[in-house]
């Protein structure tokens, strides 16, 4: 884990705080990522989404999409990461994120795609479908989505209701 985190509310050991986000993470394929423009105003979406060590996340979208919209204005995002409760209220666990977002290019552009192909491997199979993702051509691109804060609840490992923040330090 090359990230760190600096929890700031809540009384728990950051190592332990990080492997938890991390099981909600490993555990869950679909965020709901929010995002806001001038014009359109507020707008939230569901996305298949991969990460890596350092609590990036990455996701696959069409650039004529609202979200994608937004993002080329302002980068600032949200996001979250839940399970279904097995229970009305009982053992939430989830994961608030926010930081910033948009395109990934060059390196950022290899880390997204080698990410998402590892978690999805039928993803960008094709030669040209990869060079085109690698590349910034098409209708999709590939978006990266650096955490920046993060507000987790996971009662079965934390305690119920125990909310913990913590920035992410790299």
């Amino acid at each position: 884990m090359p990230y760190r985190l600096d929890v700031t509310q809540g009384d728990w050991p950051a190592a332990e705080l990080g492997k938890g986000v991390e099981g909600i993470l490993a555990e869950s394929t679909v965020l709901t990522l929010a995002t806001a423009g001038h014009e359109r105003g507020p707008h939230a979406n569901l996305a298949f989404f991969a990460y890596d060590q350092d609590l990036v996340l990455y996701f696959v979208s069409e650039r004529s999409t609202r979200h994608s919209l937004h993002l080329a204005e302002e980068a600032r995002a949200a996001a979250t990461v839940f399970l279904p409760p097995p229970a009305f209220g009982e053992q939430l666990r989830g994961v608030q994120l926010s930081g910033s977002a948009g395109e990934a290019w060059g390196l950022h552009a290899e880390a997204a795609f080698a990410a998402y192909q590892a978690r999805y491997p039928s993803f960008g199979q094709d030669p040209q479908v990869r060079e085109q993702f690698l590349a910034g051509r098409g209708a999709a691109a590939l978006y990266r989505f650096q955490v920046e804060e993060l507000t987790a609840v996971d009662e079965p490992q934390f305690g119920r209701r125990n909310y913990l923040r913590a920035r992410v330090l790299r």
